[in-house]
């Protein structure tokens, strides 16, 4: 029986070539859209499942008292975590703070220095927490003794290529480390680091010995390993317990307020968008899984609703099947088994087809999400059985419908001819026609919002100049220490228009401040630059009151001290936001002092200015208080550089001539102020492509459908067109008696799509945005117009072909 069944699949599928075609190329758009986010999804929700006892791992985290979150916490907090909270077997700190690090083999005759961005000083233990495999050495003892440092195979082969790396010597930030291991890259993790080093090593060691402010300098990774079935929720409330008696007094002394969380290790790549966190550009979003699924699979439905919007408009041709097949004896069950086989050997199809176009387009979709995803990457060996479960879900789902619906054919009245007269026939098929446009027209909507919405991002006034700005990377203390005499050298070239040295292009870190007359209880936590008195020239940022700071003069030379003690100037400019959340007018509050507590000490600063409100952050971030203050031009981390851009690539070339006469030993390492400032909207512009090109398969597909029906319509109404074209109709009569009652069914379809994607757009998608665009008339209007056009397109396509015909054809007969 099932071998008859699979015969007259493939006989009703080999004889409507055209309506198989149609519905295996929707079904196989869906599946490879479905085979591609899968691979993406599997990609994302594979990070750190290699390491030894996962569900065991979690990353303290720190909630403070305005509501900003952080997942670090203070260098002293792992001491004693350990000998006071028993569930926790073991604790390791690592070391985020240190930026690009210069590494270059010792000894060796002009060895390449390399600017590492993904170094981190860390306990000698993390490695029995963050169980990483190891190619050479013994993880477990591999960071015991000062100055050891393991490597990332990645980073060993571009040092040593295939020599044997162990017990070489390395030029690590300026001090020699010995390479005690090097650890394979054999799994994703949120950290992606190229090496770590022992933080029992100078100066490291002796931080952590002097460090006691568990309040001040939160910026440090902890993270624990609890006893295996440990009640997470319970170790929490130990947790705050612990830092209450350990920080309670130096929380009230800064007037803070912080709770303490446990998030588990596998959340921390999908679920941290929270944080303001240091390892944020490497991790993901959970949300835009969710988008990328959702949408894979509203292409997989279109393709479902092809089918059976298709398989129901060929009734009248099935219908004598079905009538002679039930008069033979055939039950409705047997009907519809052979029904239902039929869409699933379309489905298979579908299947074959989709893998193709998957491996196809994986380039493509690679390069839209930034990764490097592979079907034969080991993570998706499951791969192939998900497509098969989808397969037949697929197929299921869109052969039940039709399968009851033909089954259910009175023999009687379809063999006298009167199949027309079933219930229900074309209602069902314009709810499907329908229920596609809404889909189609929702996706439309939102691909105009989020491209409307990325455009004012890009395109705002960011209260700075960004363009043309040459940012040069001080990565070494070699090159900060040669900082000063670097810009002076830029600042005398023609090419340079102006030049400063600054801690960082835009921001660099907060303290508190508050009013000098007032307590810490009436501190803001306020952004900070540090540079030298060119700065606001070079950023083109607008005093609204009182002046510049004047140059001053630093003699120190010890960077191992707190900054607040020879390396801050006397004098402060403010934002106004600043100056307002401080209690000041913005055009009064020259001339008044602020106070910074730090380590039991205050220090007083000068107001000399209040600049315009900018942005210092993306357009994802309201404008928050941000201040800049005169800084030890030791402490000088960037140059920013305002350049002649028609003669940018000299002026590049003469900073780089100038660049290794000063810092033989540290590469040149460029940006422009822009692109650092845009990156930040990378995300939004994958998301804003991807949802572009989603929504144009899922327009195909939903047109597929639809030149499907209009094909199987055209060809019923043969006959009644040869007769309207010999009493005298035009082409344009034809085809405009196809199309209204389709662009009925759009504007219906608008009509249900547009308070559905008001809704998803305005109160989801932009609440999420600090600064955002309104939905405006317009917006609407083009989704229409966009409906209207691709759907007569369609349609037109089709039967201006038939309209164009010789009626002879269809009328010899009559």
């Amino acid at each position: 029986m099932f071998k008859n069944y699979l015969k007259l699949a493939w006989r009703n599928i080999y004889r409507h070539k055209t309506t198989a075609a149609i519905n295996i190329l929707s079904l196989s758009v869906g599946l490879a859209s479905c085979a591609l986010v899968f691979l993406f999804c599997q990609h994302e929700l594979s990070f750190d499942k290699g390491f030894d006892h996962p569900d065991d791992i979690y990353r303290v985290t720190s909630t403070f008292k305005d509501g900003s979150k952080a997942p670090t916490v203070g260098l002293p907090y792992a001491t004693y975590l350990k000998s006071e909270i028993p569930e926790v077997e073991n604790v390791a700190r690592m070391d985020p703070t240190n930026g690009t690090t210069i590494v270059q083999v010792a000894g060796a005759k002009n060895a390449t220095p390399y600017a590492e961005d993904s170094g981190y000083w860390v306990d000698p233990q993390f490695f029995d927490v963050l169980s990483f495999h190891f190619l050479q050495g013994n993880g477990k003892t591999a960071l015991q003794a000062p100055n050891t440092i393991v490597l990332s195979a990645s980073l060993a082969q571009k040092l040593f290529a295939n020599v044997y790396s162990v017990g070489k010597t390395l030029k690590v930030a300026g001090a020699l480390y010995t390479i005690t291991g090097v650890f394979k890259e054999d799994f994703l993790n949120h950290i992606k680091p190229d090496f770590f080093a022992s933080n029992n090593s100078a100066p490291f060691r002796d931080q952590i010995a002097a460090a006691n402010n568990w309040v001040v300098n939160d910026n440090y990774y902890t993270y624990v390993k609890l006893m295996h079935s440990s009640n997470a929720q319970h170790v929490v409330k130990e947790l705050n317990a612990y830092l209450l008696r350990h920080a309670g007094a130096q929380m009230a002394t800064y007037n803070d307020h912080i709770t303490n969380s446990l998030q588990p290790l596998l959340d921390v790549h999908l679920y941290s968008t929270d944080f303001q966190d240091y390892l944020a550009y490497k991790q993901g979003n959970i949300k835009y899984l969710y988008l990328l699924a959702c949408i894979a699979l509203i292409i997989l439905l279109l393709g479902c609703i092809n089918y059976m919007n298709l398989t129901t408009a060929q009734a009248i041709s099935r219908a004598r099947e079905v009538g002679v097949r039930r008069v033979m004896g055939a039950g409705k069950a047997s009907i519809r088994y052979q029904f239902l086989i039929e869409t699933i050997a379309i489905s298979i199809f579908a299947l074959i087809v989709s893998i193709g176009l998957g491996l196809l387009f994986l380039p493509v979709f690679n390069s839209l999400t930034g990764q490097d995803l592979s079907f034969f990457a080991n993570e998706n060996s499951g791969l192939i059985l998900w497509l098969l479960l989808i397969t037949l879900i697929t197929g299921l789902a869109a052969g039940l419908y039709p399968a009851f619906y033909l089954s259910a054919f009175t023999p009687v009245k379809v063999l006298k001819g009167k199949v027309a007269e079933a219930s229900g026939m074309f209602s069902v098929r314009k709810v499907l026609i329908v229920s596609q446009f809404v889909i189609s027209t929702c996706l439309v909507f939102a691909t105009i919002v989020i491209w409307d919405q990325l455009h004012f991002m890009l395109n705002a006034k960011t209260g700075f100049d960004q363009d043309q700005q040459l940012v040069l990377n001080m990565n070494s203390a070699q090159s900060q220490k040669n900082s000063s005499v670097l810009a002076r050298q830029l600042s005398a070239n023609t090419n340079f228009k102006m030049v400063t040295d600054a801690s960082a292009p835009l921001i660099s870190g907060d303290m508190n401040l508050y009013p000098a007359d007032k307590t810490i209880n009436d501190k803001q936590i306020v952004f900070f630059d540090f540079a030298d008195t060119n700065y606001l020239k070079t950023l083109g940022l607008q005093l609204i009151s009182g002046t510049n700071f004047s140059q001053e003069t630093f003699t120190n030379t010890n960077m191992q001290e707190d900054m607040e003690l020879h390396d801050f100037g006397h004098q402060i400019i403010l934002n106004e936001e600043a100056a307002k959340s401080l209690g000041f007018d913005p055009y009064t509050a020259p001339g008044k002092y602020v106070s910074h507590l730090h380590n039991g000490v205050v220090y007083k600063y000068k107001i000399v200015g209040v600049v315009k409100n900018y942005h210092y952050f993306s357009l994802h971030a309201t404008i928050g208080p941000c201040a800049i203050m005169a800084v030890n031009p030791l402490k000088c981390s960037t140059i920013v550089a305002k350049i002649d851009g028609r003669n940018a690539a000299a002026a590049i070339q003469f900073a780089s001539e100038k660049w290794k006469l000063l810092n033989p030993d540290t590469p040149f390492s460029y940006g422009f102020l822009d692109y650092i400032f845009q990156s930040d909207y990378d995300q939004d512009r994958r998301q804003q492509q991807m949802s572009g090109i989603f929504t144009g398969i899922a327009i195909f597909v939903s047109c597929l459908g639809l030149l499907g029906v209009v094909t199987y319509s055209v060809t019923q109404k043969a006959r009644e067109i040869g007769i309207r074209k010999v009493i005298g109709a035009s082409v344009v009569n034809i085809v405009m008696l196809f199309t209204k009652q389709y662009l009925k069914l759009i504007v219906v379809a608008n009509i249900i799509a547009w308070p559905i994607g008001w809704y998803i757009m305005d109160k989801w998608f932009l609440q999420g945005f600090s600064y955002r665009v309104q939905i405006n008339w317009w917006m609407f209007a083009l989704s229409l117009s966009a409906g209207i056009f691709i759907a007569f397109g369609t349609i037109a396509f089709k039967t201006i072909k038939a309209a164009m015909a010789n009626p002879v054809e269809s009328l010899r007969a009559e």
